[in-house]
């Protein structure tokens, strides 16, 4: 299957985004792709049947195939019935619906939210983020894809993981007119404990931030009409990253 190219949007001021990110090292960028490009990636992952729900709470740990948003296997439907956040545990925690993009996707032809993995990781792209973060270890960024329905959530945490040279996270958006009370937002936490800044999911937008930083998605509530759609991942180096002190990894935490 042929699919069109996705393309940066090429009125963007590379400058002015790096100003912005400089600061706080986290950014919100509307209108990321050429509004073609984002259009085509929202209707493949809208229509997409090929999910799996992850999850990684209460002490379940399993990733599942649906049909759907039910099980593909009816008899392990109560798995994910009873799939449910230990709101006591530290621990990180998350249920959310994932589709492998790129060289890690096996499971049926090319399509736009494919091309999106090999969008990020072209030359352009990567010097385009090398350009806003002012940071030329910038190699590669994975990917996948994806959706949050009511009762999702992943809890907070600080995307620290030895040996995966991350350097920065990001969400390309892909939800259309989404509102702040369905949930779903991304919530990034001060060493006070308190929220110290926020998006809410917007079509078309990149939120760019450093790793490691506290950072949360808060749950989708029970009343929200529509599903939370992006394409998420780790902008990484080839080099090693480090060394990240114990201390560093609590701050951020």
């Amino acid at each position: 299957m042929s699919t069109s190219p996705i393309e940066l949007n090429p009125g963007l001021d590379i400058e002015a985004l790096k100003a912005a990110f400089a600061p706080s090292r986290r950014l919100h960028i509307p209108s990321i792709l050429k509004p073609a490009s984002a259009e085509a990636v929202a209707d493949v992952l809208e229509a997409e049947t090929r999910w799996k729900t992850t999850v990684a709470a209460g002490g379940a740990f399993f990733e599942m195939p649906l049909e759907g948003t039910r099980a593909a296997d009816p008899s392990k439907q109560a798995w994910l019935d009873a799939a449910a956040v230990d709101g006591s545990s530290p621990l990180t925690q998350y249920i959310f619906d994932t589709r492998r993009l790129g060289p890690e996707q096996t499971d049926g032809p090319q399509d736009a939210a494919d091309a999106v993995h090999a969008f990020l990781n072209s030359p352009d792209f990567i010097a385009f983020l090398r350009a806003v973060t002012g940071d030329d270890r910038i190699d590669l960024i994975d990917a996948q894809a994806s959706r949050y329905r009511p009762g999702h959530v992943l809890t907070a945490h600080n995307d620290v993981s030895a040996g995966k040279n991350r350097l920065y996270a990001y969400v390309l958006n892909f939800t259309r007119e989404w509102r702040p009370d369905w949930g779903g937002n991304l919530l990034f936490y001060g060493s006070d404990g308190h929220i110290e800044h926020g998006w809410v999911p917007a079509f078309n937008a990149l939120n760019l931030f450093n790793v490691p930083t506290k950072h949360a998605v808060t749950e989708i509530a029970s009343f929200a009409p529509r599903f939370r759609y992006s394409i998420v991942g780790w902008v990484r180096s080839n080099q090693t990253v480090g060394p990240q002190t114990r201390d560093e990894a609590k701050r951020a935490y």
